[in-house]
């Protein structure tokens, strides 16, 4: 059967129909791209382009005047041109935080959130007792700011030690940390890392910073041995001795009571043989 032929009139219709079929489509995808670039050119132009709504979340040492400073952002601040890699590493140079996060919601509230370094005491400076926190940064306190429990660290006039007691600290479970009223740095001529701890229980510590937190975890048990009333002096340094303080009243300096606890005493036998 032969083909049948069509003619160019009767084609020239369809051909109309797709070519306006094809034009409109083009308009239309103009004109969804041209209505774009008008929204985008008014929202620029608009305040809703700027920093609005700045929250920050998480912030206790850092006030939030030294975080916002630190990110540079104003209200004049363009939230397209914003970068969140570039304002979290802006953000990390405020010594107090450790962590942070940048979280954007439309059209232009910015929300900081932040983690903060541990505190793990107080450093006395100045005739004040200021926040340490565990990267070694001293921080003031405000009116409103609620400090954590921790001891208080004296004499601390050389870096090493102070890096060193930090140090330590951190290595102690939190609930041992706590019992320590006062740490004050007081070198021997045998021991350039000597320190006395004041406890919260009436108990002062002698300690060196080379064994201070391993030897600390065991304080809870070594003073059930002792009679509630009994308050003294525990000697960690060597070995674990104790000597109460009625009886250095008394002038008994003669011989320390020795503490029994079997993993002190392991540890010190194992230092002993080093």
């Amino acid at each position: 059967m032969p083909n049948k032929v069509v003619s160019l009139e009767d084609r020239l219709p369809k051909l109309k129909e797709q070519r306006r079929k094809r034009a409109n489509r083009r308009l239309i995808i103009l004109l969804f791209f041209f209505f774009l670039f008008v929204c985008g050119f008014i929202y620029i132009q608009s305040p809703l382009s700027r920093v609005g709504e700045l929250t920050i979340d998480g912030n206790h040492f850092a006030s939030k005047e030294k975080i916002v400073k630190a990110s540079k952002l104003t209200n004049k601040s363009i939230v397209l041109n914003m970068k969140k890699s570039t304002l979290e590493h802006r953000i990390l140079q405020v010594p107090e935080v450790k962590k942070v996060k940048i979280d954007m919601k439309f059209p232009n509230h910015i929300i900081i959130k932040v983690e903060e370094y541990r505190q793990i005491g107080f450093l006395y400076i100045e005739g004040q007792a200021k926040p340490l926190l565990e990267n070694g940064h001293v921080t003031r306190i405000t009116s409103d700011m609620t400090t954590q429990p921790g001891p208080v660290l004296k004499s601390f006039d050389k870096d090493k030690p102070l890096q060193m007691t930090i140090k330590e600290l951190k290595a102690m479970p939190d609930e041992i940390r706590q019992l320590i009223s006062e740490i004050i740095y007081a070198p021997k001529n045998t021991d350039p890392y000597s320190i006395i701890a004041f406890m919260n229980d009436g108990n002062e510590v002698h300690a060196t910073l080379r064994t201070f937190a391993e030897k600390m975890v065991y304080y809870p048990d070594l003073v059930k041995q002792l009679q509630p009333e009994e308050k003294g002096i525990v000697d960690l340094e060597v070995g674990v001795f104790f000597k109460s303080y009625q009886s250095i009243k008394n002038g008994d300096t003669k011989n320390d009571e020795p503490v029994n606890d079997k993993h002190a005493t392991e540890e010190s036998g194992e230092e002993n043989e080093n």
